[in-house]
């Protein structure tokens, strides 16, 4: 009889292994990026087949990531529409929070919410900046996530976009996407990551100088903070000093103007796609987009 109870036991776990969900074919439909519908209706139909929280959750997330996308692919003028997608998307990742919190649940909430702030206007969007933030500290501090590119990504184009008067904070801003760009997946391109850093650069402008001058506050203040990595990485910048050479170039940080690190960050961008098999369906896109703003910074 233990003998029999111990197959059954044994049958079992593998039956329930067997019938756990794959994401591998819908993660890799939505890199592909050309049906997010088909994405969206697979993960509805695999959220009916979710038999665990955990499963649960993992399709929710999904489900809210996808919105992003399925929002900002409606034309502009609907904008009840894109309120709607957003506003789903945002409850996608409560759900998925609520079945098993998880840092990407927060960081598509944080998209979601930002998305339909955008989509409303500058007024309303201002009211999501302290939630969004919030939601960001969580992922850094509370979960200790400090390799995902989208949350540095999301936090840097924050601080970008808000005037400093209400939050915002053009100097972070940059350290944050320093980061984005240097925890990029090795599988992905990601070039709107590297266009969005070099753009911060090219109208920040420092010369070489205050770089040097700058960079040096920086990293005393980088050294300084310890209780918060969502804190700390606002100097980012500074964290190995002035004369660190980033891997897009082959001078120092002091040795190069703002715009001529902005420069060699999208030459770098150009590197990784050419170098990359796997593309997704935006990175076509962004390579176009990076090809014309070298070609306008270099007359």
């Amino acid at each position: 009889m233990k003998k029999l109870a111990a197959l059954l036991v044994l049958l079992l776990a593998v039956l329930t292994a067997l019938a756990a969900l794959d994401f591998t074919s819908v993660d890799d439909l939505y890199d592909a990026g050309t049906d997010y519908q088909k994405v969206y209706d697979t993960l509805q139909t695999m959220l009916k087949e979710a038999k665990s929280n955990e499963e649960k959750s993992e399709v929710l997330w999904r489900l809210s990531r996808v919105c992003v996308d399925l929002g900002d692919a409606l034309p502009e003028k609907d904008k009840n529409g894109k309120y709607a997608i957003y506003d789903e998307g945002e409850q996608y990742a409560l759900k998925s929070i609520e079945a098993k919190p998880n840092y990407l649940a927060y960081l598509w909430k944080c998209a979601n919410v930002g998305r339909y702030g955008q989509t409303k206007g500058v007024m309303d969007s201002l009211g999501k900046v302290k939630p969004m933030k919030a939601d960001l500290k969580v992922i850094t501090d509370d979960f200790k996530v400090l390799d995902s590119s989208e949350a540095w990504y999301t936090l840097a184009v924050l601080n970008d976009a808000v005037p400093g008067i209400l939050g915002g904070d053009s100097v972070a801003a940059i350290s944050y996407m320093r980061i984005a760009c240097e925890t990029i997946p090795a599988k992905y391109v990601y070039g709107g990551t590297y266009k969005a850093l070099a753009e911060m650069l090219y109208s920040r402008n420092w010369s070489a100088s205050k770089r040097a001058k700058e960079i040096a506050s920086l990293q005393k203040k980088w050294d300084k903070e310890t209780k918060s990595n969502f804190d700390k990485y606002a100097y980012y910048e500074g964290s190995k000093g002035a004369d660190a050479v980033p891997v897009w170039s082959t001078k120092k940080l002091s040795e190069m103007s703002d715009r001529e690190e902005a420069l060699a960050v999208l030459k770098y961008a150009q590197q990784m796609y050419n170098s990359k098999s796997f593309k997704t369906g935006k990175d076509a896109e962004h390579y176009a987009e990076i090809q014309d703003l070298i070609t306008q910074w270099s007359k």
